[in-house]
């Protein structure tokens, strides 16, 4: 009689079946089952080792034999290798980073905000469609990584892009060899391109004013634009989700920028103009547009998404003869700040 391998029937196909009817003597196994349990021997923490599959038979001996080669080969515990057997495409790492930084528990204390695993989704996105597919992780190596960037340059992006994608595959990484999901960082020793910042762009006074022309007190985005060029905040830093009314403190004359770069928070004194801006805002919020939610976005004075704000203060400025972006503005503000006589630790700060 064969040796019977060490896999054992949970659950069968049907559930008022019990799974040992379907024992078939002569070849020694469980046919029909929707779930097996594996049991093997961890050499290194010296303990048994269970492990449960939903699959078929077949499926289950060949996950038994995979784990056995790697019990086998590696001086890695089986609990370790169990983890990286169910992660393994890129696709099943962001996955597993997905449900681990969404919400706190026991285990994952630290979350993040929905902006930064959205950063890392479109990362593990670009380099799935510059491989053509779901790459497996084993995959990943150096040489595959220089095809990706070779392919993403030939396809139009920015070196600046690119840069931010690898920041993005490399922090998921990262966290994926801290879970054991992964033995090693591929990314970790990729050289990204050098920055190319540029210098500051400030508007000169007479750019200004052909703004106010094209985008007068009254206009839909002139709020906007005025908070960008009265605060120096960064592109996102005022839109949702990172700024609501909570963050906006009409009895002190205070508004705080809860989530930079950095993750330290900044208090800006309301002058009077912002004040007037945000207490129009308050009465008169934005509203009737297909992409708003007015019950969710009536939490947000800005509720709008960074590229779609991108996109329309670039036009704004174009139709006023005027070639910057909304970073400009912030460059507008720190240059007038300097102009003024502030010193430049405070202006940095």
């Amino acid at each position: 009689m064969a040796k019977s391998l060490p896999i054992y029937p949970i659950s069968s196909k049907k559930p008022h079946k019990n799974v040992f009817d379907y024992w078939d003597s002569k070849r020694q196994r469980q046919v029909k089952c929707a779930s097996f349990e594996i049991r093997l021997w961890d050499g290194q923490t010296e303990t048994p080792v269970k492990r449960r599959i939903k699959a078929d038979y077949q499926t289950a001996k060949a996950a038994y034999f995979e784990m056995l080669g790697l019990v086998q080969d590696g001086n890695e515990s089986v609990p370790t290798l169990i983890r990286r057997i169910r992660v393994n495409t890129i696709s099943d790492l962001y996955k597993a980073y997905e449900r681990s930084k969404s919400e706190p528990t026991l285990r994952n204390r630290q979350v993040r905000s929905p902006l930064t695993i959205k950063r890392i989704l479109v990362a593990v996105r670009g380099y799935q469609r510059a491989m053509g597919g779901d790459p497996k992780l084993k995959s990943i190596t150096p040489e595959a990584i220089e095809k990706y960037i070779q392919v993403s340059i030939q396809e139009g992006h920015t070196k600046g892009g690119i840069n931010t994608e690898i920041r993005g595959l490399k922090a998921l990484f990262s966290w994926g060899q801290k879970k054991d999901y992964v033995s090693s960082n591929p990314f970790a020793t990729v050289e990204l391109f050098p920055a190319d910042t540029g210098d500051p762009r400030p508007l000169t006074p007479a750019e200004l004013e052909r703004l106010f022309k094209v985008c007068p007190p009254g206009n839909r985005w002139y709020p906007l634009i005025m908070v960008y060029l009265l605060t120096g905040a960064r592109l996102s830093e005022v839109l949702k989700p990172k700024l609501t009314w909570k963050d906006i403190d009409f009895e002190n004359e205070i508004l705080t920028l809860p989530i930079r770069k950095g993750h330290s928070s900044t208090e800006f004194p309301l002058n009077t103009v912002l004040l007037e801006i945000f207490r129009e805002l308050k009465a008169r919020p934005y509203r009737k547009a297909r992409y708003i939610d007015p019950k969710a976005d009536s939490l947000y004075p800005f509720p709008f998404a960074p590229s779609y704000v991108g996109h329309k203060i670039k036009a704004i400025l174009n139709s006023a003869g005027i070639d910057a972006t909304v970073h400009d503005l912030r460059d507008s503000f720190v240059s007038h700040l300097i102009y003024l006589g502030y010193p430049l630790e405070d202006v940095s700060k």
